[in-house]
């Protein structure tokens, strides 16, 4: 038996210890109706305890017993939605999935969405990354998380995040999304004329408007939005000539018609292109 494989027993011991109760003996009562809950009902209870938490990696410890620790706990974080999506923070790199847990200590993780930025040497991001589909059951114990690896791979070690008093997660749809970084360098305020706007976007989900400023002309279109998946199609711009900010403005709508999906955490709104690349990042703006 590997140490990881003791390690889980000890922890699955534990979580079926503290389930149970002692009693004493009783008549058997008399048969009563059949108050078993619909399967759906139980799966909802079984998955109370992770919707609505967040956690950071103190540790993963594989079956050969080797043990790896992230350079800074708040680096790598998960945060579990009680819509059944999640947020992961992989190093230095962002994600987005789903997850299910259809009975107590199972976890069914979805394909992971994530950006990818080169992190520095020694990042466990790779790691992370492989191992994320292969995760199948968790326990609670300590106050502590324990995510387990199919085929006895591994366990990871997570701890409560620290939460802070931090505005909600802004909606995709209906924000006005101020453009900050476009192409991995950050978009400088220029000189405007009163009626000229910042780059910005909004997504309208009434007829799935898309509108919005490339920092001198106006543009707008339509955009198809279905989970994680965004396309915006041609937009049309009027055809004002500004002294500045034309080369940020072509690369943005260039940009725009590149976008396949969408990530959000916190206020801030980034647009990947199909590869996974970074093509634009926002800040949620309130007008």
């Amino acid at each position: 038996m590997t140490r990881g494989t003791q390690l889980w027993n000890l922890l699955i011991g534990g979580f079926l210890l503290g389930t149970m109760e002692c009693k004493p003996a009783q008549e058997k009562p008399s048969a009563a109706p059949d108050s078993t809950p619909p399967a759906q009902a139980v799966a909802q209870d079984t998955t109370a305890g992770l919707g609505g938490t967040s956690w950071r990696l103190v540790r993963f410890e594989g079956s050969d017993g080797r043990s790896l620790t992230p350079d800074d706990k708040a680096k790598y974080t998960i945060a579990f939605g009680t819509d059944g999506r999640m947020n992961a923070r992989i190093d230095c790199n962002r994600g987005t999935s789903t997850w299910t847990s259809a009975a107590p200590t199972q976890l069914q993780l979805g394909s992971l969405a994530v950006t990818r930025a080169m992190c520095p040497p020694g990042s466990l991001y790779g790691r992370i990354v492989k191992d994320w589909a292969s995760i199948r059951s968790y326990v609670m114990k300590g106050g502590h998380l324990f995510l387990s690896l199919m085929a006895d791979g591994g366990i990871y070690e997570f701890e409560p995040a620290r939460t802070e008093q931090s505005p909600a997660p802004a909606p995709l749809e209906s924000t006005h999304w101020k453009l900050t970084e476009l192409e991995g360098r950050p978009v400088l305020p220029t000189l405007r004329q009163p009626e000229q706007a910042e780059p910005h976007l909004i997504l309208n989900p009434v007829g799935h408007h898309a509108s919005g400023s490339g920092g001198c002309n106006r543009f707008s279109g339509t955009y198809q939005l279905k989970g994680d998946r965004l396309s915006l199609g041609s937009m049309n711009a009027t055809l004002m000539a500004c002294p500045e900010g034309m080369e940020t403005e072509h690369a943005f709508l260039n940009g725009l018609g590149r976008v396949s999906r969408w990530m959000i955490a916190g206020q801030r709104l980034e647009l990947l292109d199909a590869a996974g690349k970074v093509i634009a990042r926002f800040e949620a703006f309130n007008t």
